[in-house]
């Protein structure tokens, strides 16, 4: 659920208005429900994992319960922009809906190091304040002037932005 609104009008019942987002598509809906609806509970879990690998098809990735060392094979469809930031041995979060995977999440903030710089031109500096760069995830983003190739930046993996310099 994402948003949620009461609403009581002068005449007539009570109802909620829900913003809410399909687990199994990642679609946003907008719906309405009475107030005295019920609902049955959803059988949803979280577990910490570790990202191990992408399967030879590149349409799976493969992951590792923490607490279990099970393996857990994700189709890349689940992973809703996350396959950005993975990298090996990385600590995400999978959703689990009756054992079965429907979202992965990294955390908010990440680590990275800069693979490669875009070359920048002397003089460029006056009108351009950021350049691009590729991480070793080989995801593209824009840092300041002063990143260079090796660097560590701390990411907002929400927005894909470059935070602060990282020291590792």
């Amino acid at each position: 659920m994402l948003h949620r609104e009461f609403v009581k009008p002068g005449k007539g019942q009570a109802f909620v208005r829900l913003k809410i987002r399909e687990l199994l598509t990642g679609k946003l809906l907008l719906k309405t429900f009475k107030s005295t609806d019920t609902f049955l509970l959803a059988n949803i879990t979280v577990i910490d994992v570790l990202f191990l690998y992408k399967d030879i098809d590149g349409k799976s990735w493969i992951f590792m319960n923490q607490n279990t060392f099970n393996h857990i094979s994700v189709h890349q469809d689940k992973l809703f922009g996350s396959e950005k930031w993975l990298f090996n041995n990385i600590q995400c979060t999978i959703t689990l809906w009756d054992n079965i995977p429907i979202i992965v999440r990294v955390s908010n903030f990440i680590h990275l190091e800069v693979k490669e710089v875009e070359l920048s031109v002397k003089g460029d500096t006056i009108n351009v304040s950021s350049k691009l760069v590729r991480l070793v995830t080989g995801t593209k983003i824009r840092v300041p002037l002063f990143i260079q190739k090796g660097d560590f930046i701390k990411i907002d993996t929400r927005a894909g932005i470059y935070i602060s310099r990282s020291i590792i």
